[in-house]
């Protein structure tokens, strides 16, 4: 990483000392005002709902947390994600924009064209592995409920410091108002609404996904009866030379090993360390027979990677007749049809920016 000019320091705490402070850490002047803007409005807050903290000192404390490298997430507790406001803390990977984007994106896919009555009367699942935050499901709940009463989603992750941070997610955002009230969880207290009132359900739920148990316990909660509907993922996919060469040092010094690269545990022959969760994703989702998979990647060179496995998976290559790779924006439309052949399959690429993600359609969208 480049040394910053000691001028552009003079520069700044010109301007401010806080601005000067955050710049080890922002890199550019400009970079430092906006994150400066955003702490003061976060001290403001604090200060509205009765800090004891004098907000000069409060103001210089945070400043001085970010300047030293620790994510502005950490910092000030929160990431937008959406319409919601995502809590963060070390220990849980931090939500990123790339990931908002593609769960919006999915969520549009579900919505266009919208469910039928019949196809809203029964039970739609959703399935998220790894689930961190719990900031995926979050998301659908708060876009997909509306149109699907009978919304069921399942979070699952292995670290109970995780899912006692998604939980804790889903009451705070109930509290500011950005969830439907007529929501069933066993996190919650028993809704005040009766039982046709209730319009989805979600739980935060601690498993490993490579053990058999709790996989067969999905099975027999799959409320559809007939494979669930969506499956998704955000998993470990960075090899251990790769998260100490090409990751952000505030990744390295503070975000968690263990959801960013895959514990030494977990091996499957004939597949590297960095995929070893998309070969046993790819194996769940034979026994889950989902609908629709989607699984985030690191880049696009891992997405064919992931599309290999599913090739060589004969329970699953026929089943999926839509595989797509799509970039950090699938949003944006690119003119004119993208494609990678993969083997011999001809597999479209959506959006702008790096591949980021392997979407399965049991049907042709």
């Amino acid at each position: 990483m480049p040394r910053l000019n000691p001028s552009l320091f003079w520069r700044a705490h010109h301007i401010s000392p806080h601005a000067a402070r955050l710049l080890p850490a922002c890199r550019t002047l400009p970079s430092a005002l906006t994150e400066l803007r955003w702490i003061r409005e976060h001290v403001e807050v604090e200060q509205s709902y009765g800090s004891n903290i004098p907000p000069k000192i409060r103001l210089w404390q945070l400043c001085e947390r970010r300047g030293k490298g620790i994510p502005l997430q950490y910092v000030l507790g929160t990431q937008p994600f959406g319409d919601l406001e995502i809590k963060c803390r070390p220990g849980v990977l931090i939500p990123r924009p790339e990931t908002e984007a593609y769960t919006q994106h999915l969520a549009q896919i579900l919505l266009n064209p919208p469910p039928t009555p019949n196809d809203s009367a029964r039970p739609f699942s959703i399935v998220d592995f790894c689930t961190g935050t719990g900031c995926i499901p979050l998301q659908f709940l708060s876009q997909l409920s509306p149109d699907y009463p009978n919304l069921r989603i399942t979070g699952v992750d292995i670290s109970p410091h995780a899912v006692r941070l998604a939980r804790e997610n889903l009451r705070h955002n109930l509290s500011l108002l950005m969830l439907p009230p007529e929501i069933y969880s066993p996190h919650l207290p028993p809704p005040e609404a009766s039982d046709r009132d209730v319009r989805a359900s979600v739980q935060f739920t601690q498993g490993d996904i490579f053990s058999d148990s709790t996989i067969q316990n999905l099975q027999t909660q799959n409320p559809g009866g007939g494979g669930w509907d969506v499956l998704i993922s955000n998993p470990p996919y960075i090899s251990r030379d790769g998260f100490a060469k090409d990751t952000a040092r505030s990744v390295r010094n503070y975000e968690p090993l263990s959801a960013l690269v895959p514990p030494s545990q977990y091996k499957i022959d004939g597949v590297l360390d960095e995929d070893v969760f998309y070969a046993r994703l790819l194996e769940v989702a034979e026994q889950l027979n989902p609908k629709r998979v989607l699984l985030e990647v690191a880049s696009m060179e891992q997405a064919i990677r992931v599309v290999e496995l599913l090739i060589r998976n004969d329970g699953l290559v026929e089943r999926y007749k839509t595989v797509e790779v799509w970039r950090d924006d699938p949003r944006q439309h690119q003119n004119g049809q993208e494609t990678v052949k993969v083997g011999n399959r001809a597999v479209v690429v959506r959006g702008s920016g790096q591949g980021r993600s392997v979407y399965l359609c049991q049907h042709d969208n």
